[in-house]
């Protein structure tokens, strides 16, 4: 069958070749040229047929027109090439461009796509494209990615690859660091999920949303029509459908569709594979089970998300906000989980909320508790934000003192983003959040099945899928009952009869494990012994070792049948038996703190790397970076001594352990950094083969360590080393006191350092004033410059939406500027602007801004304006405040102005918007010559 297909398909094409017909006969099939590998648009499956989310709707088009079609597949130049030779009648669609309409004619656009540029993880701090200059882009030749992009900022550098297929090699080979792509690029099942890994949807940045339009030869007007009226022919519903199945996150499944937002996580995203999750996804996740209903994801911010249930896409909410002042007009299908929302403190401790009074906190403006936040703070003025990044750094820079959100989110969002420590919670203000899966008022029948499937889950399922996500207790909203391990007769007849067993452990290696001042077995795996213990009634006895060799080589000699924080390697997998990862273990490195950071093997080529003996990770290392100059240590301690005193450049081992060494006062001169190579890495309990019947024992005692307790066994012993510590410092101060002529030289150099210090640090909060005045004004005129202007129309934009009120921007040019700046010279045309920014500052209020936008121009902000004619006033104040000569070092200037004024919302609801229409304004104002400005 294939062979005829290709048979037709060739004297087709020959046929077209010699006559030059364009258009087929309607009896004649219509040969469609598509892309082979542009997943999930258009592509060859792996039987080698063409398959995707514009195959299927052509194909019920050919069902509509009554026309036999024929799909070939090229690599994406040759099929562009294929329609310009005439070898095929149309495009299956392409992205259209000025370019490509010089060649093309182009139908209705049949789908709708985002573009995108793919970053890596370790770039995931770039918002915009411009921060993108510095690298290459991989783009495949002939996409319309590179035009689009070069329009947007000519100065990116791109690297061309042939197919998709070659440019993701590309990428899994580490030559590009971004690259473009459409919505759904790293969906493809046959995708390196490496890839997905390495590029999640949360670090990319849109270029574009465009349209696929399919796209006939130049003057082929009649197949156009053709094509258009068999488009417009489909049902609504099927492109709806065939949409979600392409694009939707669990492709080809019947069931229900849930619409979710995004950037709430523990609560809901995407995680680093592209796949919805988080605490509301695994809720879904077991009702579906439950009811045996599958579940579809589409996603989109809060907003578009419920606009997804009411249009009908989605069949139901994943879960949203709802309040008596909050309401969306849906219903309340089922009360999926309360949100505990805290007040965050950057670097303070709050004793109580009086000593709030007339500060600022941050909150978003959409959030159901503001009502009840300004009842409990009366006294605070609140600044709003858009997301917790804006939060976040309004809190570093001095803008509020805090903010309040979500415990379990912000708890998230600052460990993964290293903030923890700068924040801490105020325990006595909490605002409970409830969260409610919302459908539409016109189908009672599924509102009911979704209660139903809710009911049957238990309160202890509830609380399982809790402990997953929640890392804080306080915010939990289920209870769990009391678990233990259930052993047969049999396991039990096991354990029994093994007797007492021998489990080793290092002294000095916390805090995972040590010895104490006792000489007891202490750290992180003596409260898993414990547990071991308690769950399988073992008879467990600790063994110590002083370094991690001699452990390892005990453990494969069966002189001890137990050790812990063991890494599974193919090589140990032939001596020992392994437990299931019970603890993450991931690797970093210590270095001197001028040494430049490292976040990866390869940037410690030739460099000495000191490693103790008899961990793994020396042949690991060895295989990535076979130029290292491998120094081998006995212990942590050692290793921590050897690039202390120069004997290695860094020394590499486990996060918690080297973390618990620095807390000391030892190293002053050291730093850590995280290998992203080694991130992902967790212990194991290795096990002496003649006991290997205890894995699954072992196993099901390690299921019962869920987040909680996790965290609960960690503070345990990150404490402990602290206090050990201060103990010692203590006891240190102890010997001090008993010279009393001692002590008084010591208090007095005390004094006089803390005096000094508290110098410095004046000095330096003065210097971080100074520079942020610097970046935020402009250096000529001391006026607020574009960066500052940017964040001010923003909080104007969120404050005045808020509030449903009228705010004016005054976009002004300096007309004839440049001919002063050429007559007199630029100290004259500096002095010009400087007294220019006076006199705008003296007829604007103190709430009002004016900023230089840029050489001659300014822009002034004036909030809370009752109508047009309030700002015309300003400007006509501006008019005549410029309307006299001004005298510049002996010489009398003249100035001309033109001025564009708008209303917000009238003339645009975005700071773009407002901007460019009143630049356009401006420009027309200049064609009526002098002072004189133009108003929408």
């Amino acid at each position: 069958m294939k062979f005829v297909i290709h048979l037709i398909v060739i004297l087709c094409s020959c046929f077209l070749s010699i006559t030059g017909q364009a258009t087929p006969l309607p009896d004649e099939p219509l040969i469609v040229v598509m892309g082979e590998d542009s997943f999930p648009y258009q592509y060859v499956d792996n039987d080698g047929e063409p398959t995707g989310l514009l195959v299927d709707l052509w194909k019920e088009w050919a069902k509509q027109s009554h026309t036999q079609v024929i799909f070939v597949a090229r690599h994406w130049h040759e099929s562009l090439d294929q329609l310009r030779q005439g070898k095929a009648q149309v495009h299956i669609g392409m992205g259209k461009t000025p370019e490509r309409e010089q060649e093309f004619d182009f139908t209705v656009p049949i789908a709708d796509v985002g573009t995108f540029l793919y970053l890596h993880k370790s770039l995931q701090g770039k918002k915009s494209i411009k921060e993108l200059i510095p690298f290459q882009i991989g783009v495949v030749s002939a996409s319309s990615h590179e035009a689009e992009l070069h329009r947007i900022e000519p100065q990116l550098v791109f690297k061309r690859y042939e197919s998709r297929e070659k440019l993701l090699a590309g990428v899994a080979a580490g030559e590009i660091m971004v690259f473009a792509g459409l919505e759904g690029y790293l969906k493809d099942p046959a995708s390196s999920q490496e890839i997905a890994a390495n590029y999640p949807n949360t670090a990319r940045i849109q270029i574009k949303a465009m349209q696929f339009v399919p796209a006939v030869k130049k003057g082929n007007l009649d197949l156009v029509d053709r094509i258009n009226k068999g488009f417009t022919a489909l049902d609504a519903h099927f492109i709806q459908q065939t949409e979600r199945r392409w694009l939707g996150y669990q492709r080809q499944q019947a069931g229900i569709v849930i619409s979710m937002q995004l950037g709430v996580e523990p609560f809901v995203d995407l995680g680093v594979d592209g796949l919805p999750h988080g605490l509301y996804v695994d809720m879904w996740q077991l009702w579906s089970e439950k009811t045996g209903i599958a579940v579809d994801y589409i996603s989109g911010d809060m907003n578009s998300s419920v606009d997804d249930v009411r249009r009908g896409l989605a069949d139901a909410h994943i879960g949203y906000p709802e309040s008596e002042d909050v309401k969306t007009g849906l219903s309340r299908a089922w009360h999926l989980y309360t949100v505990k929302s805290r007040l965050f403190l950057y670097q303070q401790q709050l004793t109580d909320l009086d000593s709030l009074k007339g500060k600022r906190i941050g909150v978003v403006p959409t959030a159901p508790y503001l009502v009840e936040l300004r009842k409990a703070l009366p006294q605070v003025a609140l600044r709003y934000y858009d997301n917790m990044d804006a939060m976040v750094a309004g809190a570093r820079s001095g803008e509020i003192v805090g903010f309040v959100a979500s415990g379990a989110w912000t708890s998230h969002y600052l460990l993964l983003n290293k903030g923890w420590s700068d924040f801490s919670q105020y325990p006595n203000l909490e605002f409970s959040t409830n969260i409610y899966v919302l459908t539409r008022s016109d189908d009672p029948g599924l509102t009911q099945r979704i209660a139903n499937g809710f009911n049957n889950i238990s309160n202890q399922e509830f609380a399982d899928i809790e402990n997953k996500w929640m890392l804080n207790p306080k915010d939990h909203v289920f209870t769990q009952t009391e678990r233990h391990v259930s052993l047969s007769t049999a396991e039990q007849a096991y354990v029994e009869s093994v007797g007492e067993l021998k489990v080793g452990y290092l002294k000095q290696w916390p805090p995972m494990e040590f010895m104490d001042e006792q000489g007891e077995f202490a750290g992180i795996n003596s409260d898993i012994v414990k547990l071991l213990k308690e769950q399988l009634k073992l008879k467990l006895t600790p063994v110590a070792f002083d370094d991690w060799h001699s452990l390892i080589e005990a453990l494969q000699k069966g002189e001890v049948s137990l050790a812990g924080s063991v890494a599974q390697t193919a090589e140990r997998q032939q001596r020992l038996a392994f437990s299931e990862a019970y603890w993450p273990s991931p690797w970093a490195l210590v270095s001197q703190l001028e040494q430049v950071s490292v976040f990866n093997i390869a940037q410690l080529a030739g460099q000495r790397v000191a490693v103790v003996e008899g961990y793994h990770l020396v042949a690991q290392l060895m295989s990535l970076e076979p130029s290292l100059k491998l120094v081998i240590v006995p212990n942590t301690q050692a290793g921590l001594a050897a690039v202390t005193n120069g004997n290695a450049d860094v020394f590499i081992d486990k996060v918690v352990t080297l973390a618990s060494e620095l807390k000391t006062s030892h190293y002053p001169t050291l730093k850590m950094s995280l290998l992203s190579d080694l991130a992902d890495q967790h212990s194991h309990i290795g096990v002496y083969p003649q006991f290997a019947p205890l894995v699954p024992m072992i196993n099901k005692a390690l299921a019962l360590i869920d987040t909680q307790h996790q965290q609960q066994i960690y503070a345990r012993w990150v404490s402990f080393s602290v206090v050990t510590e201060s103990a010692k410092y203590l006891q240190w101060l102890r010997y001090i006191v008993f010279g009393v002529i001692i002590l008084c030289l010591v208090m007095v150099a005390v004094l006089l350092v803390n005096r000094r210090l508290n110098r410095e640090i004046t000095q330096r909060l003065v210097a971080e004033k100074r520079l942020l005045h610097v970046a935020n004004h402009d250096a000529l005129t001391q006026l607020p410059n574009r960066a500052l202007l940017d964040d001010r129309l923003a909080q104007a934009l969120l404050s005045h939406q808020r509030e449903q009120a009228h705010f004016s921007l005054l976009f002004i040019d300096l007309d004839g500027f440049k001919q002063i700046n050429d007559q007199h010279g630029h100290p004259i045309g500096d002095e010009l602007l400087v007294q220019v920014a006076q006199k705008l500052t003296k007829v604007i209020r103190g709430s009002d801004t004016v900023a230089r936008f840029g050489g001659d121009e300014f822009v002034i902000l004036l909030n809370r304006v009752q109508d047009l004619d309030a700002a015309t006033q300003v400007a006509d104040n501006i008019l005549q405040a410029l309307s006299s000569p001004l005298l510049i070092q002996g010489v009398s200037v003249s100035i001309a102005v033109s001025m564009g004024v708008v209303i917000y919302p009238r003339d645009g609801d975005t700071a773009i918007g407002l901007l460019k229409k009143a630049d356009q304004l401006m420009y027309q104002a200049k064609s009526c010559g002098g002072r004189c400005y133009r108003s929408a």
